[in-house]
């Protein structure tokens, strides 16, 4: 038996040497038949450098009198344009309606010349007076908060932004002039370094709430951190002084005195002031300092342990609102979802739009996609059926109460509606929005624009047939925009949130990349359109 294997295996290898050794003597079957185009193309020199739809634009090189006009195709970023003269080193050719910043290319006998990069003026660019660069550094940005005052503050892993000198950096938080430069008078410092912070509310004192994963801040307080704290207006921690009954200790320990066991990745503040937490977790942990071990000798914290599943709120005073998505009858809690939240916004009523992966709320069909009461029910209002047929990423909301949503599904309650559709205000699917065959990416991150537009944004190169790069706009109706559409797109990354400037026609995105509209950034930058 072994030895029948053994001839096998022999044979088994000469047979594979004879082969490579044919494939290595014979001819390679895939070489090209086409003739050299003695064609050269510049990939720096073109005028001008800025260019608009319908003006025209000069390339350089050489060798281009050997062909006719109709022989030469030149791409803006993928999009065709008409070549209007020739001659042995100059094209001209008219820049195309639909045309964004990218490489200009050249077609010649399906061989394809890269020429140089081309910037497209339009309605949509970067606001060149917002400091986007050098941005965030060691990490990338997860949300940011326009600020009454004119400021921004972002989150996320990052470890430091626009430089800021500091010594220990700005790890997890920064919060930006509205120039987008650095507020170096809020400091995080060692901040939330190893962790990962989702959100920061302004609180109406001037202080923060801070939710996200992490269990510590500045290195201090480990343990009793987990998840959520509040920071001074500075960045400094919000502390307390404790002193324990029977002891001279005095001990310093955060005033946010709540604790989850999983992240929590959204905060809603309500019109009463109440605040609404979405994240992955199914415990709170209520503590109280100041008590006294059974020797009578070390302090102990009272914990009380409350079983809230991936939806709470909390009271203006920061304490848990029992009213709210819990029930102490039930030893494992409400189950809520049955699956992630992914995104959340709060309507001007006070109830609480949810979208994820999710098919069911507290037992009820709610599939992907659901409207929660000011208790934190179920809203039977508002029901999209069958739903769409897979995860919703992202939603927004029209002013006039409708609501947009991206992600990965193709279908809704049956119906074709490919990565992206638009819902009334009781749920039902909004056929007069059609975006077609949208793209075979997906889609992370969507919001309506002051003008009615709705840009989405994600992991695609093309989106309807156009060449859009992790980025694009859409008009009302679903279609892409012919003219919102000038600017390139993103570089190695994706938007996660984004802040609008209502009545500015101005939005700042933030996430995770290296470039955009063909200019070097970190994770944040300003449009205006």
């Amino acid at each position: 038996m072994y030895k029948t294997n053994y001839i096998l295996f022999f044979l088994s290898c000469c047979l594979l040497w004879a082969c490579r050794k044919e494939t290595a003597l014979g001819t390679y079957p895939y070489g090209s038949d086409k003739e050299p185009l003695n064609v050269k193309l510049s990939t720096e020199t073109l005028r001008p450098s800025v260019s608009a739809p319908g003006s025209t634009v000069t390339l350089y090189g050489s060798g281009f009198s050997k062909y006719k006009k109709e022989e030469l195709l030149v791409r803006f970023n993928g999009e065709p344009s008409e070549v209007l003269t020739v001659s042995d080193t100059r094209l001209e050719v008219k820049v195309p309606v639909r045309a964004s910043s990218g490489m200009i290319t050249l077609t010649i006998n399906k061989q394809v010349l890269p020429g140089p990069q081309q910037q497209i003026s339009g309605p949509v660019s970067i606001d060149a007076t917002f400091k986007s660069f050098p941005g965030a550094s060691g990490g990338s940005v997860a949300g940011i908060r326009f600020q009454d005052d004119g400021k921004y503050v972002i989150v996320g892993n990052f470890s430091d932004y626009d430089n800021s000198g500091e010594a220990d950096g700005m790890n997890g938080m920064a919060r930006l002039n509205s120039d987008g430069s650095i507020d170096r008078s809020f400091k995080t410092r060692r901040g939330f370094l190893g962790g990962y912070v989702r959100d920061a509310l302004p609180l109406p004192d001037g202080r923060y709430l801070v939710a996200g994963s992490f269990s510590s801040y500045r290195n201090r307080f480990l343990g009793r951190v987990q998840n959520m704290i509040t920071l001074n207006a500075d960045g400094s921690p919000d502390t307390a002084l404790v002193r324990y009954n029977g002891l001279e200790r005095v001990d310093t320990v955060p005033v946010f005195a709540l604790g989850f066991d999983a992240p929590v990745s959204a905060l809603h503040r309500q019109t009463d002031g109440k605040i609404v937490l979405t994240g992955s977790f199914r415990q709170v942990f209520r503590k109280n300092y100041g008590g006294l071990s059974s020797d009578g000798k070390r302090d102990s914290v009272r914990v009380d342990t409350l079983h809230i599943n991936y939806l709470a709120r909390l009271n203006a005073d920061l304490t848990i609102d029992t009213t709210y998505n819990y029930d102490r009858l039930l030893p494992a809690g409400k189950p809520a979802v049955n699956g992630s939240i992914l995104d959340s916004y709060l309507n001007s009523a006070d109830q609480l739009m949810i979208a994820g992966s999710f098919t069911t709320f507290n037992g009820a069909a709610a599939v992907r996609l659901a409207r929660l009461d000011t208790l934190g029910a179920l809203d039977p209002s508002f029901n999209v059926s069958t739903g769409p047929d897979n995860t919703v990423s992202s939603i927004n909301q029209l002013p006039d109460g409708r609501v947009v949503a991206a992600g990965y599904f193709v279908n809704v309650a049956g119906k074709p509606a490919k990565k992206v559709a638009l819902f009334t205000a009781t749920g039902a699917l909004d056929n007069s929005f059609d975006p077609g065959e949208s793209t075979v990416g997906s889609l992370m991150h969507t919001r309506v624009l002051d003008n009615g537009k709705i840009l989405v944004s994600g992991f695609f190169d093309m989106f309807q047939g156009y060449k859009r790069d992790g980025v694009a706009i859409l008009e009302p109706d679903g279609k892409l925009s012919a003219t919102y559409n000038n600017f390139g797109g993103f570089k190695n990354g994706f938007v996660t949130a984004s802040a609008p400037l209502a009545g500015r026609n101005s939005l700042v995105l933030v996430g995770a990349f290296t470039a955009f509209d063909l200019k070097s950034l970190s994770g944040i930058v300003k449009l205006k359109y």
